[in-house]
């Protein structure tokens, strides 16, 4: 799946209910961690995506932000191989991006957000970029 990142000013914090989906869709949140080293342009494909674990806030701020639909038949708060998968796809395209605008990334920081839209589970992910975001 092709994935289009844009830049996103996120005036508010998204966060999770303890409760359940809150009413804008959110279901689950989590934080995972690039391993791609800043000079790195050739990285291994794992490398986009390492760790991973529930968080509950997404802060307001700038980010390169992209999303899809979810691939596989799991438990949302509980993401599978396929899941991960497409979550490492996706947080590739938003690296990528970031070279392409020259935009520099503010930490090593992957956030993913899954809601429902539309009947259908959706996946976010967001990387924090600076102020500036983007390089003179």
């Amino acid at each position: 799946m092709d994935y289009i990142a844009r830049k996103l000013s996120l005036n508010r914090p998204i966060t999770v209910s303890r409760e359940g989906q809150t009413p804008d869709g959110t279901i689950a949140l989590f934080e995972y961690e690039s391993l791609v080293a800043k000079n790195d342009l050739e990285p291994a494909p794992g490398d986009h995506l390492s760790g991973g674990k529930p968080i509950t806030t997404i802060p307001a701020g700038k980010y390169l932000f992209t999303q899809g639909i979810t691939t596989a038949e799991t438990d949302p708060k509980r993401p599978g191989a396929m899941t991960e998968r497409s979550f490492r796809d996706a947080s590739e395209a938003v690296w990528l991006e970031s070279l392409w605008q020259e935009t520099d990334l503010k930490n090593q920081r992957i956030l993913v957000r899954i809601l429902s839209e539309e009947n259908k589970t959706v996946f976010q992910i967001f990387r924090e970029i600076t102020d500036e975001g983007s390089r003179p």
